[in-house]
């Protein structure tokens, strides 16, 4: 009954409309007069409005009215409207923001929807089920190590109060970082822990969820970031539900506690924390960081040269592009500010590399469809398309675990929905 409520899509469209008009009195009576500071303004017009009006009814049709969307893509594009389009047409009408930045959010829902983009299956000869549990348990060690003995057990309990010194522990882990910490951070705190969590929900090995959850804590400890320590309840809450729809709809009704939890808190204990957090920082700077990164690359597109394409094109400036808008934004070299896949694509390859990037990462979200995944993995691959709202393409993929997220899911979650009407064997038998 309850799978079958949450599931409604009047439902879903009432509270995606109402997500709309609280975000927009956020950025008013919020964002604009306590962020002014932090170039956040109030500036619209007729025009605006109107345009931004038209956009939303766009994005409304496309999620509310067709029908040949698929439960998963659903799902997943509005997972994207929320969390960026949305906050874009709010930015574009009364942010002085560009104009692309929903544009492009937009087209992005179109593309993780659209029928024309076929991603075709192919036959791949994963891990035996019995082997599974094993071989994630004694990799999830492997990657383990180099935390153990780069940070030992240095656990930085204050970042847990998630104020300034979560940014000092986070400087100071950065500062003993190395290349095995670096590149291992993503495939441990994004891909196997979280696949430990839901196994052992699964398994009804209680034992592992909380070794599990305990893991990710220690790296939010030793390295702390506010993703790591929100994605434990993301991939828990994901979880429950049994189809596309009913998580869609938690995606709605959660993201709405969570922001009318936060403005309950600030206005009973003047703390504005958790709503700064929840709703100046999830929605509104990345809207913000890629306004002025379209201001700043305008015409002068970068081609990869700070990463891949290095060798061929020399890259001409001193600080890497986070902390090049960091100086840009606030006159800070030190603050880096990540920006997601819209901008990427620009900072690179001007209005082409948006649109390009957008659609490649269409394309990948259409492949995890195609692998036929436990409904059950779903938080995994949210965080996973939060990546690339918040990180660069080839960043999400190489450093932050986006391409060994792929491996994992072909060689051991593939087609892992139909276990379900196997008969089943305890994953453990092999250890």
């Amino acid at each position: 009954m309850k799978a079958r409520l949450i599931s409604n899509n009047i439902l879903h469209l009432l509270m995606f409309v109402c997500f709309y008009l609280v975000m927009l009195y956020e950025y008013f009576d919020f964002v604009v007069p306590l962020y002014a500071v932090n170039n956040f303004v109030l500036s619209y017009s007729t025009t605006t409005i109107c345009v931004g009006f038209v956009m939303l009814f766009a994005l409304l049709v496309r999620l509310f009215i067709n029908k040949s969307i698929s439960d998963f893509s659903y799902a997943i594009s509005m997972f994207v409207a929320i969390t960026f389009a949305v906050p874009a047409i709010i930015m574009y009408q009364f942010g002085n923001c560009t104009i692309f930045a929903p544009l492009y959010s937009i087209l992005f829902v179109y593309a993780i929807t659209s029928k024309y983009i076929v991603v075709p299956k192919f036959n791949v000869k994963g891990v035996q089920r019995k082997h599974r549990l094993g071989i994630l348990i004694l990799m999830s060690l492997l990657f383990l190590v180099p935390f153990v003995m780069t940070y030992k057990f240095n656990l930085n309990i204050k970042a847990f109060s998630f104020g300034s010194e979560l940014y000092e522990a986070r400087a100071a882990a950065k500062s003993s970082s190395n290349i095995f910490t670096s590149y291992l951070m993503g495939p441990l705190t994004k891909v196997l822990l979280p696949i430990a969590i839901i196994l052992g929900i699964k398994e009804k090995k209680l034992w592992m969820s909380i070794i599990g959850i305990l893991l990710m804590l220690y790296m939010f400890a030793v390295n702390p970031h506010k993703a790591l320590f929100l994605s434990i309840f993301l991939i828990v809450a994901f979880y429950f539900f049994d189809n596309y729809k009913a998580k869609a709809g938690l995606i709605l009704s959660g993201i709405l506690i969570l922001i009318f939890t936060s403005i309950f808190v600030s206005a009973t204990t003047g703390n504005i924390l958790a709503e700064s957090i929840f709703v100046r920082r999830m929605f509104f700077l990345p809207v913000q960081i890629c306004n002025y990164c379209f201001d700043f690359y305008d015409g002068n597109p970068i081609y990869l040269s700070h990463s891949v394409l290095s060798s061929l094109n020399d890259y001409p400036y001193s600080l890497e592009p986070a902390f090049l808008m960091g100086d840009y934004m606030y006159g800070k070299p030190g603050t880096s500010c990540n920006t997601g896949i819209i901008a990427d694509g620009f900072m690179n390859f001007g209005h082409i590399g948006s649109i390009l990037f957008v659609m490649v990462t269409a394309v990948i979200i259409k492949f995890i469809e195609s692998l036929n995944i436990d409904k059950t993995y779903f938080g995994i691959v949210i965080a996973f398309v939060m990546l690339f709202l918040n990180s660069a393409l080839l960043t999400s993929m190489l450093t932050h675990g986006g391409l060994f997220l792929l491996l994992i899911l072909i060689f051991f979650m593939k087609d892992t929905d139909n276990d379900k009407n196997m008969p089943h064997n305890h994953c453990s038998s092999s250890i």
